[in-house]
């Protein structure tokens, strides 16, 4: 909870352009395309970007969105 707290303060300080990926269902579990790119957040392991108007948590490794961001 508190890791969120970090990161959604992050992302509101630190708007990003939204990047349009046609045909993807966005939601926990989703994969975003290499063409996304992942924004970092100072000492958190997610990376987060806006994919269709809406903020998302994932996981550099896998690419897969843990978090989808209010």
């Amino acid at each position: 909870p508190e890791q969120q707290t970090v990161v959604k303060e992050y992302v509101h300080k630190h708007p990003i352009a939204s990047v349009n990926v046609l045909g993807l269902e966005l939601g926990v579990g989703s994969t975003v395309p290499d063409t996304v790119e992942l924004q970092q957040v100072p000492d958190v392991k997610y990376r987060y970007a806006v994919v269709n108007d809406h903020t998302v948590l994932i996981d550099p490794g896998t690419r897969r969105v843990i978090q989808v961001i209010q």
